[in-house]
């Protein structure tokens, strides 16, 4: 039966967490701009609360980043592109704590969540590797990641062996995330419902497209100027598992909309 980290008395679950990243961009518009209006004819003050919130898309936030802001924030068919944020993993407690993780299970779920909330879906081993990281361990032997994970994953809906935040649906979910550095982000560290979020949003401004170039385009609106060949088939995967669930529609022609 998993442990429960609430059935634990923990002050710290009093304390007011961050607004997930998710939630941020909804309340803002995530400074969406529609694809019919230019950037410098958008509403000033989305464009106000984009800077002073650094979970939305905003032009500080694109000024310090390699990758360009793209023309647009909200495709058509009402996909959002935000910045990804990565999660810090600068040390936040003890190693000695991690020694007995039946009483550290609170502490480590609910740094746990707060890594989710900033970076939003990821793999499990990539958060159990934050975690470690932010309780002092820069390296975990296998037998101590095996426990570790043991304790978080339980913890959160997996899809793939990623973890999601808690609170958000995969199903349902309307967002993706581009890097302000290639190097922030592995393409195989995106969700498959994240790279079929941003494969609609290149569809959404076409009739059809040619599957290469709709790989390369939904590369390039996620940030990265080529696919790494090691990252080509999870990308792959994304798209096939997209037809097959009936989103996309392939014709010999390339991929549509359905």
């Amino acid at each position: 039966m998993p442990f429960d980290p609430r059935s634990t008395a923990d002050p710290g679950y009093l304390t007011p967490r961050a607004t997930p990243f998710w939630q941020a961009a909804r309340a803002t518009g995530a400074g969406a701009v529609s694809p019919m209006v230019p950037d410098d004819l958008a509403d000033p003050d989305l464009g106000a609360a984009a800077e002073d919130d650094p979970t939305v898309t905003g032009p500080l936030y694109w000024a310090r980043a390699r990758v360009q802001r793209p023309p647009s924030t909200r495709s058509r068919t009402g996909i959002t592109l935000s910045p990804y944020r990565a999660a810090s993993d600068e040390q936040v407690s003890s190693p000695e704590i991690l020694r007995n993780l039946r009483m550290a299970a609170p502490g480590v779920v609910r740094t746990a969540n707060e890594i989710l909330d900033i970076e939003g879906p990821m793999p499990l081993q990539r958060l159990v590797t934050l975690l470690a990281r932010r309780f002092g361990i820069p390296r975990l032997d296998p037998q101590r990641r095996h426990h570790l994970t043991r304790v978080v994953g339980p913890q959160f809906r997996l899809i793939d062996d990623f973890a999601w935040p808690n609170g958000m649906k995969p199903r349902t979910w309307r967002g993706a995330r581009r890097v302000g550095d290639p190097n922030d982000r592995r393409i195989t560290d995106i969700s498959r419902e994240e790279l079929q979020n941003a494969m609609e949003f290149v569809l959404g401004d076409v009739e059809v497209i040619p599957r290469d170039r709709l790989l390369t385009e939904t590369a390039t609106l996620l940030g990265y100027a080529r696919i790494p060949g090691p990252m080509l088939p999870w990308m792959t995967v994304a798209l096939e598992s997209g037809v097959e669930s009936g989103r996309f529609v392939a014709t010999e022609s390339g991929l549509s909309l359905a």
